[in-house]
């Protein structure tokens, strides 16, 4: 199964829009671009690095030839990841090689817009991710001769690895039933210690997000139909080298949820539902892009036309090759909380009067 890991992947997608600056030479000479991204998640079965070009040429709008899918990938690649031992950095154990596909075939269209829509391609390979090895990336370009390489670690979700509080207490429920001033909902923490790589989040450290999903249910007093909703409150970004912990005041999640919910649509009554608990951890690599991209800025308001943080090795090349690891659990909420909800004013326009469970 393939994971959805949507808020690190939001961050990553600022990549390709970091290109939209004004600060570039639109009478520059045509030159080959290769952007490669790769996030590998070792709880996936199925793998998949974009390698693409940049858009840009004296002749030709970019917007027009970012209609042109022969403007955007490249005809001969040899793209293989050659396994090396973490231990001791160098041994290479043996080789994977990534075969392309149209990721519409693999259940991911891309979405309309400016740039073309078909064919949607990228390298695929379905290997098992070990965490006692180096994945090191090597694209071979044919035509030209160029050779693009760049490294990264596996982030382990062995639970005793990536350990996680809620997730790894029994019977755990989640209580933020008192609205009284300075009441926090207990640490929802996690950390990352992997024996056999001890240094994974070492040096600028790695980055932790923490997430909470409010499920609830749209129940229809007149059709009598449940429609299931939810919210996702985004706890935020940390760098560390090695634990994460948040945390957030009862009345600040009170306003989230009914903000999330907001007002009942006519003929409609909401039922609360379990709670989803998501905490993702990505390498030092993805920390450095973050902060790179935070400093530049992005978008139209970018200072320049490519980001300033790439750990891909070559000569005309740039992208972000990483990893990250994640976990999740569904919590149920106490019964007090349950009940201060209904009761709370600042839920009252939600129509909350239960739960789906």
């Amino acid at each position: 199964m393939k994971k959805i890991f949507a808020p690190f992947i939001v961050v990553i997608a600022v990549f390709c829009l970091a290109g939209c600056s004004t600060k570039f030479n639109i009478a520059a000479p045509y030159k080959n671009i290769t952007v490669i991204y790769g996030l590998l998640d070792q709880g996936d079965t199925a793998h998949y690095i974009r390698i693409e070009k940049a858009f840009l040429d004296q002749n030709k709008s970019a917007l027009t030839m970012a209609k042109v899918a022969d403007s955007s990938y490249y005809a001969h690649l040899n793209v293989r990841i050659n396994r090396i031992l973490v231990s001791d950095g160098t041994t290479m154990h043996d080789t994977i090689h990534l075969n392309q596909v149209d990721l519409d075939n693999e259940g991911y269209p891309k979405q309309a817009g400016t740039f073309f829509t078909a064919p949607n391609l990228a390298y695929k390979f379905t290997n098992t991710l070990d965490p006692l090895y180096i994945y090191r990336i090597i694209v071979t370009n044919y035509a030209t001769g160029e050779v693009d390489s760049a490294n990264t670690i596996i982030l382990s979700e062995d639970p005793t690895i990536f350990t996680c509080r809620f997730f790894d207490i029994p019977n755990q429920q989640f209580d933020f039933s008192s609205t009284l001033p300075n009441t926090v909902f207990p640490s929802f923490a996690f950390s990352y210690a992997d024996p056999n790589n001890p240094n994974a989040l070492a040096g600028i450290g790695g980055t932790g997000q923490g997430v909470i999903r409010f499920n609830w249910v749209d129940s229809d007093i007149t059709t009598h139909t449940r429609t299931p909703r939810y919210y996702d409150d985004n706890l935020g970004y940390q760098i560390s080298s090695s634990s994460f912990a948040y945390s957030k005041s009862h009345i600040d999640l009170y306003y989230d949820l009914a903000n999330g919910m907001g007002p009942a649509p006519t003929n409609v009554v909401r039922l609360i539902d379990r709670c989803d608990f998501f905490a993702y951890i990505s390498t030092p690599d993805f920390s450095s892009y973050y902060n790179n991209a935070q400093v530049q800025g992005t978008g139209l308001t970018g200072s320049e036309i490519e980001p300033l943080y790439t750990n891909i090795l070559g000569a005309n090349v740039l992208g972000l090759y990483t990893a990250k690891a994640d976990r999740t659990d569904r919590i149920t909420l106490t019964t007090a909380t349950v009940d201060s909800l209904i009761a709370s004013p600042i839920m009252q326009q939600t129509l909350l009067v239960g739960t789906a469970y």
